[in-house]
C-alpha cells in the first residue's frame, strides 16, 4: 500500500514571508492559506517556522562483525532531561553544493573516525512538521569495525563537538530501543534495521 497526499504544494499560497531572526538557526514568519478538504480555502494564518538545512543521518553497520557503531554527545536542547548526553547515529547538515553521500562520508569520518564503504538510502522524515522546516534523510553505511578506536574522542573543535564511540553487537543495539534511546533519528534507524536486516545482508552479499 502507498499513500498519496490529497493536495500538493500548488495548493498552498504564501502571502508573506518574513525573516525574524538569523543565527545558528533561522526563524521565519509566514502568512499563508491552503486548500481545505471540502474544496475551499482556509483563512489566512500566521505561522512561525524555524528553518535549517536538511541533514543526513548514517547508521554505521559492519555486516562481517555484525556490529553497529553509535556515538554519544552533549545536546543542549535536552538539558532538562536526567542527562543531556544522547546516544545517536552519525549525522550532519547538508551544506550548499554537497550531496547526501558526501555528507555521510564526511560526518562518519569526523564524528566516528571511520570510512564508509557502501551506502544505502533508508527513508526521509520531518522531525517536527508543525514548526521546523527541515528534512532528515536516513542512510545505512557499511564500515569496518577494525577501524574503530574507542580510546579517543571525536568531533571538530571549531564546532564544539566532543564525541564518544560505542561499538555494539547488532542485537545489543536493537535491544537498546526498549529503554535507552531518546533521539528520534536513532530510534527510527534502529527500527528500520531490525525490520530490514535480513534483506540488507542479502543485498550486500550479492
Amino acid at each position: 500500500m502507498t499513500f498519496k497526499p490529497t493536495y500538493s504544494k500548488e495548493d498552498v499560497e504564501v502571502l508573506k514571508d518574513e525573516c525574524l531572526y538569523k543565527g545558528f538557526f533561522e526563524m521565519r514568519k509566514l502568512t499563508l492559506r491552503h486548500r481545505q478538504f471540502n474544496g475551499g480555502w482556509s483563512k489566512p494564518m500566521q505561522r512561525e517556522m524555524m528553518v535549517r538545512n536538511d541533514a543526513v543521518c548514517v547508521l554505521l553497520f559492519d555486516p562481517v562483525a555484525d556490529k553497529i557503531l553509535l556515538i554519544e554527545q552533549f545536546r543542549p536542547a535536552v538539558i532538562r532531561s536526567e542527562s543531556p548526553w544522547l546516544l545517536e547515529v552519525v549525522a550532519g547538515m547538508v551544506e550548499e553544493g554537497e550531496s547526501d553521500e558526501e555528507v555521510a562520508r564526511r560526518e562518519s569520518f569526523e564524528e566516528a573516525g571511520v570510512t564508509v564503504k557502501r551506502l544505502e538510502y533508508m527513508f526521509k522524515f520531518v522531525p517536527s512538521p508543525g514548526g521546523l522546516m527541515e528534512y532528515l534523510r536516513m542512510y545505512v553505511g557499511e564500515f569496518d569495525a577494525n577501524q574503530v578506536d574507542l580510546t579517543q574522542s571525536y568531533g571538530l573543535d571549531n564546532e564544539n563537538e566532543d564525541i564518544k564511540l560505542h561499538l555494539l553487537d547488532a542485537d545489543e543495539a536493537v535491544e537498546l530501543l526498549k529503554h535507552d534511546i531518546e533521539n528520534a533519528s536513532t530510534i527510527m534507524a534502529l527500527q528500520w534495521f531490525a525490520l530490514n536486516k535480513a534483506d540488507l545482508l542479502a543485498r550486500w552479499s550479492s
